[in-house]
């Protein structure tokens, strides 16, 4: 398998990148849900590990996007209809946009809550003043890109299931670690 994408198939390394991002945000979204819940004694470490991770989901889908510059996608089947070309087209992106402002609004709102992630010693506070109002705004808009990516990833996962099973063509074999 070729680390590059093909004119039919992702390359190794897009299929690195989607499949260690679709697990993190699943976990994270499993993760967050639950983190209210957390005793005491080792909620100052869930929270920051919860931080850590988002930040490093917002690294890796930065790098996977310079990595999409360079590395085309592979095309479109043929005889696909413009409204699926298009669909697509907008929920990858809106995918995109939410993955990357659902840490950045929690990585807001924890540096104007005074509790920025910090890597042992490396604090990762953001230039924002402390503030109550834009901490509860960023956790705001934090909490309802969880949903909208739930909702995003459900379609996109209905999609390759749709062309799998209905259309049965290579959309989702093309992804698969050892398809293509």
């Amino acid at each position: 398998m070729s680390y590059r994408n093909s004119l039919f198939s992702y390359g190794s390394v897009a299929k690195f990148f989607h499949w260690l991002i679709a697990l993190l945000i699943i976990a994270m979204l499993i993760y967050g849900y639950f983190l209210e819940n957390i005793p005491k004694a080792y909620a100052g470490f869930a929270y920051n590990l919860h931080k850590m991770t988002g930040i490093t989901i917002f690294a890796l889908v930065v790098l996977r996007m310079l990595w999409g510059a360079i590395n085309p996608k592979p095309m479109i089947p043929p005889g696909t209809p413009m409204w699926q070309r298009l669909s697509e087209y907008l929920v990858h992106y809106t995918l995109y946009l939410c993955i990357l402002a659902m840490p950045l609004a929690g990585w807001i709102g924890s540096s104007a809550a005074g509790k920025a992630p910090h890597l042992g010693g490396i604090n990762f506070m953001l230039p924002i003043a402390q503030s109550k109002t834009i901490s509860s705004a960023s956790f705001f808009i934090h909490n309802n890109l969880a949903i909208i990516i739930i909702v995003l990833v459900s379609v996109h996962v209905l999609a390759a299931l749709y062309h799998h099973f209905i259309k049965r063509d290579n959309i989702l074999r093309r992804m698969l670690p050892y398809g293509g």
